[in-house]
């Protein structure tokens, strides 16, 4: 039998829809309970949505064995920049399914239980930050003829910072439930797409610089990346806002990265 092949963008389309009918079946399910303390009419009775969200949640298992997006296999968060852009020139970015598992690993690390994340637009991000900084993932890799005056460690702070600043715009998380009694950094429930990206962006950074390849697993670089995040977060968020937001971030990881891990 002859393999079907589906464009990368309708693959995505698919599980990102049916995530977002999930999404609000599991939401309907937990709040009904609030729905009755008013005194209003549930929308979906929970045995009706605990069962709907079992369904689909095999729907989109099937969804993602029958349409697999390029570059399935993910690697556990957090990683260097390689892991990202393996099989580059092959066709097989590993970026978009990696940085999808980066943003729910570090959502559920915050205790957050219910998220509706948008591959879709991780994978934006990816097509921006390749066509904006392509010169600049290559010299990360070790590619020196395209920026030969960039140190090794200068140019790979200077991806995570275009990562995270490209990862911002795009906005991937579109919504979630704050766990129960207000655990999780705070600034999460503010700027939520600003400060998981910002906690991905150094704790790759970390990863993939030479002090940190040196001690994988002995250090929990996602950790010190959100201690990091929250102790500075204003000065990020101002980066971000600023008129180039690569350049003003890698200012500031550049600072915060000689204290971690």
């Amino acid at each position: 039998m002859n393999s079907v092949h589906f464009p990368g963008p309708l693959v995505l389309a698919v599980k990102d829809q049916l995530r977002d009918v999930r999404y609000h079946i599991k939401r309907s399910a937990a709040s009904d309970r609030a729905r009755l303390s008013d005194r209003t009419a549930l929308r979906v009775p929970r045995p009706v949505a605990l069962a709907a969200d079992a369904v689909f949640s095999q729907v989109e298992a099937v969804a993602t064995a029958l349409l697999p997006g390029p570059g399935t296999n993910t690697a556990a968060f957090p990683f260097a920049v390689d892991a990202l852009f393996a099989n580059k020139a092959s066709g097989a970015p590993q970026f978009t399914p990696q940085i999808y598992r980066a943003v729910k690993t570090l959502l559920r690390r915050f205790g957050v239980r219910d998220f509706l994340v948008a591959e879709q637009a991780i994978d934006e991000a990816r097509a921006n930050l390749l066509r904006r900084h392509g010169d600049l993932v290559a010299c990360a890799l070790g590619d020196r003829r395209t920026s030969p005056e960039a140190s090794p460690d200068s140019a790979i702070i200077a991806l995570c910072a275009a990562l995270a600043a490209t990862l911002a715009a795009a906005r991937p998380i579109k919504e979630f439930s704050p766990p129960e009694g207000g655990d999780g950094p705070k600034n999460l429930f503010l700027a939520p797409n600003a400060y998981c990206s910002c906690v991905i962006g150094l704790a790759i950074a970390v990863m993939s610089l030479p002090a940190g390849a040196e001690m994988p697993g002995k250090v929990d670089f996602v950790a010190s990346a959100d201690l990091a995040v929250g102790a500075r977060f204003a000065q990020l968020t101002a980066a971000l806002r600023s008129r180039d937001p690569q350049r003003a971030l890698a200012q500031e990881f550049a600072a915060i990265l000689p204290f971690l891990p």
